[in-house]
């Protein structure tokens, strides 16, 4: 452990950190750009060290490679969505991923209008929650259209009545298809819009401080131009970390291969299940005091003709129909045609 005084000389840069042969010693007080550290003579030869600041409050967790499969996904997402959007706002639209950026959740809500509409969408089985929100001045654009306006494309900024955030509501609903699709060649999910809200205190609430992943598309719809801003949670993608990579977004997911050997060995142990068969003569309906009174040789008349088929019951659900006769010495049931209906034919 170093002394004040030692932490103080390497400071001033009185003290030097021994490196490499091939890069010499390297001045702590030279790096930190302290006025007070003595200049340290380079080598014509050497090259300047470059530095790159780390923020320790929000540390990048993923690749290069995984934030490029996310991208590629979204790029998709776009191309889906200029061909399934243009049927719901009743015009033509294409949207297009021009900005990704990763940070912490409450620095990208500081940058949100106002007036924005959150809607929260899960992607089961991955766990959290997905931010999407449309700029207003394009929201406004969409409600006219939808309610048979045309937009002057001078929509001022109003609060979203109820009815308006409703039919928000079906437009992202409109596009869960699309991002199913999207998504479906590196994981498979399930998305689902669980909510939407314009109180940003409740979404500061429910997504924390998480560090997201932001993923901008531009929109231009009637000459105005927005965005739509899709924000990922890190927890959301870390239990498929290990698939996020473009070569498997261009590749497809790879779909489980049956197993031959063991599936072979899962059918011959079940050709080796014992279950019970059960093959019903007829029935009858008698009285409690007939019951009482037999004795041996009596007869029971059954319901059924000496000739018709009977049930037979495997495992307690009717299989099969059959006649009965005799082989030799024991009485034999011949199978004559299989039940398919699921219902029990025993009365």
């Amino acid at each position: 452990m170093l002394s004040q005084s030692e932490i103080d000389a390497l400071l001033s840069g009185s003290i030097e950190i021994e490196g490499s042969e091939s890069e010499g010693s390297v001045n702590l007080a030279e790096l930190m750009d302290k006025p007070s550290a003595k200049p340290k003579e380079a080598d014509s030869g050497q090259k300047g060290k470059q530095i790159r600041p780390y923020n320790f409050w929000s540390p990048e967790h993923f690749s290069k490679d995984q934030m490029r499969a996310v991208e590629l996904v979204h790029e998709d997402l776009a191309e889906r969505l200029t061909s399934s959007l243009p049927t719901f706002v009743r015009t033509n639209l294409r949207p297009r991923v021009v900005h990704t950026e990763q940070g912490r959740f409450h620095d990208f809500l500081k940058d949100a209008p106002s007036e924005s509409l959150f809607h929260m969408i899960t992607l089961a089985p991955l766990p959290g929650y997905m931010m999407m929100t449309i700029s207003p001045e394009i929201s406004y654009v969409i409600l006219e259209q939808r309610l048979g306006g045309q937009s002057s494309g001078n929509s001022k900024t109003r609060h979203l009545t109820e009815i308006d955030q409703f039919l928000l509501r079906g437009l992202i609903e409109h596009m869960l298809n699309d991002i199913k699709a999207s998504w479906s060649k590196v994981v498979a999910i399930e998305p689902s819009l669980e909510d939407s809200t314009i109180n940003q205190h409740w979404v500061q609430m429910v997504m924390g401080n998480e560090r997201m992943m932001l993923i901008t598309m531009e929109m231009t719809l009637q000459g105005i131009t927005g965005a739509m801003n899709i924000y990922i949670p890190f927890n959301l993608l870390k239990p498929i970390a290990t698939v996020l990579k473009p070569h498997i977004f261009f590749a497809g997911r790879k779909e489980r291969l049956t197993d031959i050997t063991s599936r072979n060995y899962v059918a011959n142990k079940l050709t080796e299940v014992h279950l019970p068969i059960r093959v019903f003569l007829g029935s009858t309906k008698v009285s409690l005091g007939f019951i009482a009174n037999l004795k041996p040789g009596d007869v029971i008349p059954l319901d059924s003709a000496p000739n018709s088929d009977v049930p037979v019951q495997i495992s307690n659900r009717v299989c099969y129909t059959a006649k009965i006769g005799k082989v030799g010495n024991r009485f034999a049931a011949q199978i004559t045609q299989e039940v398919r209906s699921t219902q029990d034919l025993i009365p």
